[in-house]
């Protein structure tokens, strides 16, 4: 734990290493490095957070296991100020945009860590930019090789579709009138 309002003048540097950290959504950090630099900065405190690990999850499109290295660097300052975030909302400048409201007088750094990964991990990973995902009928990766599935394109119109054809049809627009 950082005790926020009572660091050193040099500032305070920790380090840490995880062997595995659980993140939101069932993926997972690996061998994930870090160091925190927390400094006084009038009765705010200035957040320095770095880190590398590999994101283990999977590919948004064909569901097969993914380990993605990543690295994240964020500088930010963290302040007691209530109004900053009242502001915000009224008037937000490109300084107000690495504020942090922090009423606490202490700050977890794992959690503050943890944090920052989730802020930078994939939203749509992809084992390769060219991933063929899954097909919708049978489930089968695309990336193994073709199903016996027929397109959709090729399959029968539903009743649904066939009803709404037929309705549509009957319709005759006149660009004119």
């Amino acid at each position: 734990m950082i005790n926020l309002y009572n660091l050193p003048p040099e500032g305070l540097r920790l380090n840490g290493t995880t062997e595995r950290l659980a993140l939101e959504g069932g993926v997972s950090l690996r061998d994930l490095t870090w160091s925190v630099f927390a400094l006084a900065s009038g009765g705010d405190v200035f957040l320095e957070v770095k880190g590398q690990a590999v994101w283990q999850g999977t590919c948004s499109r064909c569901l097969a296991p993914l380990d993605q290295p990543m690295a994240v660097e964020s500088q930010f300052l963290g302040s007691k100020d209530a109004d900053l975030v009242g502001r915000g909302s009224f008037t937000l400048g490109s300084q107000d945009l690495d504020v942090v409201f922090l009423p606490e007088d202490t700050l977890d750094e794992t959690e503050l860590v943890r944090e920052q990964f989730e802020l930078q991990a994939p939203m749509h990973p992809l084992c390769a930019e060219a991933c063929k995902g899954l097909c919708p009928i049978c489930g089968k990766n695309w990336n193994k090789g073709t199903c016996q599935c027929r397109p959709e394109s090729e399959q029968a119109p539903s009743a649904l579709n066939q009803a709404l054809a037929k309705a549509l049809a009957g319709i005759k627009l006149d660009p004119e009138s």
